[in-house]
């Protein structure tokens, strides 16, 4: 247990599991240095500071930005490392080089709650997750993943008093991941700013989650719980809805393949389906069951029941490992997988919606 500044203790090592095969590389553990910087955390080279996150998650070491280490005039600024130069101070960079700004706009996103002030603190320090040297306060976890875990990852603090995470843009990410959570214990949800997505290398489908350690835990339980997701689906169909109808015909179906299998007259992908404890309604290909049972148990069934749908719906009669994709893409599941964006458990999440092509379809769980 590491002691956060709240004194709660926080479970470094449930929370790294928790996130494992969902955000990019690790998690990366932020501490703000108000008096003197930690000796076991090096100093970076010269960087915009928001790039400090990137090299503790990708380089796995603790790292440090002061005032004279950065390489970004209005990273420094904002993070109250100086107090910038005119064009900086006034508000005026941003109405200069990107005119939809107005100059009231310019000024407000540069100042306030944007802005920590000058002096306030010694130095940034970012380390990864896991490795946070010893005595170091973490103040907040700053991960990278794609929206559908991005959408749970924050709700880390929802789930426990309804209180709805930031969302963030129009400023700069260094506001977003250094002055936000310092001046709001509340979870940020960013996709960043050029700059920030720039300097931390995010992918087109990739945002920001940021989580202070007062609400950190809960994502423990978020990410590794089972939830009922058959159940909490039908609990929300309409007596009317075509669901029904639907579950019913795939339901007989699922038993007349079934019987062929006890029989010996079934394919191999029924068998394979039977080892992974599903039931198929239409003929699929050994791999595209494959990819199914990558899931984690409690989404599998709901997956095969959407899965077959999508192929209902754009007249495939077979279930091929194409079909999948395809059908995975247009629930909008581009990453395909997991961190280094191969397919696999992180990826199937996306199987939990059927999406007819161009136009959204209803679908639900299989049994």
């Amino acid at each position: 247990m590491t002691t956060t500044t709240t004194t709660a203790p926080l479970d470094i090592e449930g929370i790294a599991k928790a996130l494992e095969g969902k955000v990019r590389g690790q998690a990366v553990a932020v501490t703000i240095f108000r008096d003197q910087i930690h000796p076991a955390y090096e100093r970076s080279e010269r960087v915009d500071a928001c790039a400090i996150l990137r090299i503790a998650r990708d380089e796995n070491r603790a790292v440090h930005m002061d005032s004279t280490n950065h390489d970004c005039s209005h990273g420094s600024f904002l993070t109250g490392f100086d107090d910038g130069n005119e064009l900086i101070a006034s508000g005026r960079l941003l109405p200069v080089f990107i005119p939809a700004y107005t100059d009231h706009a310019g000024l407000a996103v540069n100042s306030g709650k944007f802005r920590l002030p000058t002096g306030v603190v010694k130095g940034l320090g970012a380390a990864p997750l896991t490795a946070v040297p010893e005595g170091a306060p973490i103040e907040w976890i700053v991960v990278v993943c794609e929206p559908v875990w991005a959408s749970q990852i924050a709700a880390a603090r929802a789930v426990e008093d309804g209180v709805q995470p930031n969302a963030a843009a129009g400023s700069s990410f260094c506001t977003d991941a250094f002055v936000t959570p310092f001046f709001d214990e509340n979870v940020v949800l960013t996709t960043g700013d050029f700059g920030g997505r720039m300097n931390n290398k995010l992918r087109p489908t990739e945002m920001f989650v940021i989580v202070p350690a007062r609400w950190a835990n809960n994502l423990v339980s978020i990410l590794s719980a089972t939830p009922d997701v058959k159940g909490l689906y039908e609990a929300t169909r309409t007596e009317e809805s075509g669901y029904w109808e639907r579950k019913q015909q795939r339901e007989q179906k699922a038993a007349d393949r079934e019987k062929a299998f006890q029989e010996g007259k079934a394919s191999g992908a029924d068998a394979a389906a039977a080892k992974a404890g599903l039931k198929l309604s239409m003929d699929w290909d050994e791999d595209a069951i494959g990819m199914i049972a990558k899931a984690p148990r409690f989404v599998r069934k709901f997956a095969v029941g959407n899965v077959e749908d999508f192929a209902e719906q754009n007249g495939y009669e077979r279930i091929t490992l194409e079909v999948v994709q395809e059908q995975m893409a247009q629930a909008g599941v581009s990453g395909m997988g997991g961190g280094d964006g191969s397919t696999g458990r992180r990826g199937l999440f996306g199987l939990f919606g059927s999406r007819r092509r161009g136009k959204a379809q209803e679908s639900g769980p299989q049994d």
